[in-house]
């Protein structure tokens, strides 16, 4: 086997040799400079070279970069033996056939000629290949092979892949709902169905017994309002920032204050330019009192009003307590009865007599 191998790739080599000669025997095109063509032939050396010592991802590189500047058949040819030692079957395959495309009738691509065609015939026989198909649930779903989202007529045609690992997965939306990997080697076929589990639908709750005809379910008990804080709230918040505006005109009436008393010369003759800031001084006295006036009033309503709020929810829930308690004595002791101001009651003066 080794040395069946070893006279294969040495076939190989050859074969690279030939090609790389007729490459660097063709006329120079035109849009092309001589230093570009000169190096052109220099990465194609260096990529034979490096083919030959097995070393197939810088030879693939080195062809790569030569088909930048001259995309003949023979750099075709080569980049295809490359993939194709690489494990990379199905674009080893694609490059094969547009090498023998351009080769076709092209008196100096006889050697690519020759050669590539039992090359297309073994690639296509070793490719494995991949057939997807929607199963249950999956009919709206988005199907994607290695991450690339497969259209209807891949869908529906067996896929060429290379050899190794593949993920198939599916999407709704956003959201993957199936990812599974499917392993293939040289020569292999399968067949891999997407199926979308449904969602469990929720049991439905268990239905509750019905009362005997002639009894009354049982009236559910009544929360007891609570008050609410809110209007303690909004009342408090008002007295603050009415006090805060106050205390801001409070500042500007001292500093109109100062500004009067120096164009007055500290006593009451003042003169006539001085009017306007007696005036500002003026409103910003009245603005101030009535602010702080307003604020004081709503900081204490408010305060108040929270306390209010307060006890009455405290008082609410005893209340409420007490009247379940009542319903719940009338329903064990039918003959039991409220008995106004009955000695040592604690509600209201209210007490509970009846016969046992």
């Amino acid at each position: 086997m080794e040395q069946g191998g070893l006279r294969k790739s040495g076939r190989q080599i050859i074969a690279a040799a030939a090609l790389g000669a007729a490459l660097l025997a063709a006329p120079p095109a035109g849009a092309q400079t001589k230093e570009e063509l000169a190096e052109a032939r220099a990465l194609f050396q260096e990529g034979v070279a490096l083919s030959a010592a097995n070393n197939c991802p810088a030879a693939l590189a080195k062809f790569q970069a030569v088909a930048n500047v001259r995309r003949t058949p023979q750099v075709l040819f080569n980049i295809a033996e490359c993939e194709a030692r690489l494990g990379k079957l199905v674009s080893a395959l694609g490059n094969y056939r547009i090498a023998a495309a351009a080769a076709d009738g092209d008196p100096k691509a006889r050697d690519v000629t020759a050669n590539v065609g039992p090359r297309i015939e073994d690639l296509e026989q070793r490719i494995p290949r991949l057939a997807i198909r929607r199963g249950q649930g999956a009919l709206t779903a988005t199907i994607l092979l290695d991450g690339s989202a497969l259209g209807a007529a891949e869908m529906s045609a067996d896929i060429p892949v290379d050899p190794g690992p593949h993920v198939v997965s599916a999407r709704i939306g956003d959201r993957e709902v199936v990812r599974q990997t499917v392993t293939l080697e040289e020569r292999d076929e399968k067949t891999v169905e997407v199926a979308i589990a449904e969602p469990p639908r929720p049991a439905a709750p268990p239905r509750a017994a019905a009362p005997p005809p002639d009894t009354a379910p049982p009236e559910a008990p009544r929360p007891a309002a609570r008050p609410s804080k809110v209007p303690g709230l909004v009342v408090l918040g008002a007295g603050i920032a009415s006090g805060v505006v106050g205390g801001v005109f409070l500042g500007l009436r001292a500093g109109t204050l100062s500004d009067l008393d120096a164009l007055c010369g500290g006593d009451r003759s003042c003169p006539p330019s001085a009017r306007p800031t007696a005036d500002r001084g003026r409103l910003y006295t009245g603005v101030a009192e009535v602010g702080i006036g307003l604020g004081v009033a709503g900081v204490a309503a408010g305060i108040a009003l929270l306390v209010t709020s307060s006890r009455g929810a405290a008082a609410a829930e005893p209340r409420a307590g007490a009247a379940e308690a009542r319903r719940t004595v009338g329903a064990d002791v039918p003959r039991a009865a409220i008995v106004p101001h009955a000695p040592g009651a604690d509600l209201a003066g209210l007490g509970v007599a009846g016969r046992f």
